[in-house]
């Protein structure tokens, strides 16, 4: 089982409840939280922080082997949500909405995150040089963060993918603090948590939330990676967030159907996403026990 960064995973879990109730989904509907665009990018500087060290584990492998490999990987966490959410898109845009279909519905973002990053990889394999990969990938950030500021670019998933990736890839090169006293880092932590908060209940600005996207979440990733932390709530919670956002989509068509008890929508999100994750734990477990008899030469 992969090692978790507890923390993260909290703040995993915060802005996937923040999209929930930025959709109407959650109890509570007052003025405070801010969009549910904060969050997504977010999640885009995290999936560009973590990227490399995907993509590094199967460079030494043939192309399409490697390849297959690192998409396998990253669609294993998802698949099942994917598969329960894009059926319910479907019949919200043929038998509601009525027009073209739209598989992705609240999960455009998972289109473009699984786009960019298949990208990556391919440039990553065969820019065989370290400086000239970041190079290229300055340069996408810096063309992505100019067209951001602009409306109508800014509607386009693929430019705030492009910039948000980029930027939680280029943090990913920048070396890990060598530092004794961990304390140290709590004090720029602390700071930056709070700020975000702050914008996240009630901020409505979009100045704010340049700074959220290019200085605040790219310090607060950063250094929260400098620690270890393990708390099995936090990572429970953060086992929960991609099923939470994904199964929005599940409740999305009775809301319009004039079924809107936002407490039994929320409560059927969480019950699936508490479903899915005891599911993958379940075969995990399965996997394990396998594992276990094989190597006891009981098979």
């Amino acid at each position: 089982m992969r090692k978790r960064n507890s923390l993260i995973e909290l703040y995993r879990f915060i802005f996937a409840i923040n999209v929930v109730k930025s959709h109407g989904l959650f109890p509570y509907m007052g003025p405070y939280f801010g969009p549910g665009r904060i969050s997504v990018e977010f999640f885009f500087v995290l999936t560009g922080y973590l990227l490399m060290k995907s993509i590094n584990k199967f460079l030494d492998k043939p192309f399409w082997e490697g390849f297959k490999g690192f998409f396998t990987s990253k669609l294993k966490a998802i698949w099942i949500p994917l598969v329960i959410a894009i059926p319910f898109n479907i019949f919200y845009c043929i038998v509601i909405k009525q027009y073209f279909v739209n598989i992705w519905g609240y999960l455009w973002y998972v289109k473009q995150m699984l786009i960019y990053i298949a990208v990556c990889f391919v440039m990553r394999y065969f820019i065989k040089n370290e400086k000239k990969f970041i190079l290229l990938v300055e340069s996408v950030f810096v063309v992505a963060a100019v067209l951001h500021v602009f409306p109508l670019f800014y509607s386009w998933g693929v430019i705030r993918a492009l910039m948000g990736i980029s930027l939680g890839i280029l943090i990913s090169y920048i070396p890990k603090l060598n530092l004794k006293k961990k304390g140290l880092v709590w004090v720029i932590l602390v700071p930056v948590q709070a700020l975000i908060l702050a914008i996240l209940i009630f901020g409505n600005n979009l100045l704010m939330e340049e700074v959220l996207d290019l200085i605040l979440y790219p310090a607060l990733i950063y250094f929260t990676f400098q620690l270890t932390i393990n708390n099995k709530v936090f990572n429970y919670l953060g086992s929960l967030s991609f099923g939470l956002y994904a199964f929005q989509c599940v409740v999305r068509p009775f809301d319009k159907l004039g079924f809107n008890n936002v407490w039994i929508l929320f409560g059927i999100i969480v019950l699936l996403s508490v479903l899915e994750d005891g599911f993958k734990r379940y075969m995990r477990y399965r996997k394990m026990e396998k594992l276990k008899t094989v190597e006891g030469g009981l098979v």
